[in-house]
């Protein structure tokens, strides 16, 4: 119970309706319901609901709990009332999210990388509410990536004023379908496979390191395991068709991927379109794939006509002829062993706050 005495006595049943999964808090927050009802005091319903900050304790090496004090107090010191739920392992904040939808927050916000803007971009657009919200970044985590194309601030005083004085604007989502994922999975950034999934999933596993760092270390992994090339049969927007031998197929609605990679550079989360891009044949050998990387880190590759192929596209059919391919959505795990893919976009699904796009 120590995370209710962390909260204001106002948002103490706050943060029990957020836990009542739990059957002890369930029902300790039924009994404090039916008391406050019966006293006439306030009742859960009475309470405003303005912000829920979701945020993962582990964030930011372990300073996420001190970051949601410090956020909490800033937003209080403008006026504004915010509920801290914190996350209690992967998937929860797609959890926290429906309920917050469900209990008419006005603004949710996604405090820590972008697995947790992920997860709680999930939870809002399956809770059938999205029109209803307006959702929040403060990036604190690995990568920020969508935070960085979006224009929001990394500092938390910044990021925090963004979400005051700035207006909520509909930017597009993504959705992925595939054997894992039958309804989808959504995403703002981007979704690829082969090689830039490789990289992102052994970044994840450096604890000691972080952001670009991170993904170097991933790459010079990588580098030494030589990923073999898909065979993929490819339809775009249910009309063109090809296939391609590749390690590298990407689908993007900003313009970077894994803290420095620069692979969708005309990109935009407003334009209604993905920006598509993939290797036009497969690396053979280790510096093909460091030439790759060094055109990646400025965007150059969509003048490599050579190596690569850049599209602007609204839908996406992807199959390998074998079970093999490894695939992420904002970084998050979509499958290891996927076969099939439906990638499409959904212009202006979502209300978020956000800066001038990079």
């Amino acid at each position: 119970m120590a995370s209710v005495g962390f909260l204001p006595p106002s948002e103490n049943l706050t943060w029990l309706m957020m836990n009542s999964n739990n059957r002890y808090y369930a029902i300790l927050y039924t009994t404090l319901m039916v008391a406050d009802f019966h006293s006439n005091v306030h009742t859960f319903s009475m309470l405003e609901k303005d912000i829920l900050l979701i945020i993962n304790p582990n964030a930011s090496k372990g300073r996420g709990r001190k970051s949601a004090k410090l956020i909490q107090g800033i937003f209080k010191e403008r006026g504004r009332q915010c509920t801290v739920a914190y996350t209690k392992g992967a998937g929860h904040a797609s959890i926290l999210a429906k309920k917050g939808v469900q209990y008419e927050y006005k603004v949710i916000i996604a405090a820590g990388g972008d697995g947790t803007v992920n997860e709680v971009l999930n939870g809002i657009m399956s809770s059938g509410g999205s029109a209803n919200v307006t959702m929040g970044i403060i990036p604190i985590g690995r990568g920020n990536d969508f935070a960085w194309c979006a224009g929001i601030p990394q500092t938390l005083e910044d990021a925090i004023d963004l979400i005051i004085k700035g207006e909520s604007r509909p930017v597009d989502v993504g959705i992925c379908k595939g054997t894992d994922h039958p309804n989808g999975m959504y995403f703002l950034n981007g979704t690829g496979f082969g090689f830039e999934p490789m990289v992102n999933f052994r970044a994840m596993e450096y604890t000691k390191l972080n952001g670009t760092l991170s993904y170097i270390a991933a790459f010079f992994y990588v580098l030494r395991h030589f990923p073999k090339p898909y065979h993929l049969s490819v339809s775009i927007d249910d009309g063109e068709e090809f296939t391609i031998d590749t390690q590298q197929f990407s689908v993007l609605n900003g313009k970077r991927m894994g803290a420095s990679f620069v692979l969708g550079p005309r990109a935009s989360i407003n334009d209604g379109l993905f920006d598509i891009f993939y290797a036009n044949r497969p690396f053979r050998a280790r510096r093909d794939l460091i030439i790759a990387v060094l055109e990646f880190f400025r965007g150059a590759h969509i003048k490599d006509k050579d190596r690569f192929t850049y599209l602007r596209v609204r839908r996406v059919r992807i199959s390998s002829d074998t079970p093999s391919v490894i695939a992420h959505s904002d970084g998050e795990l979509f499958t290891k062993n996927g076969r099939s893919f439906f990638v499409e976009i959904l212009p202006g699904a979502l209300k978020l706050i956000y800066g001038k796009e990079k």
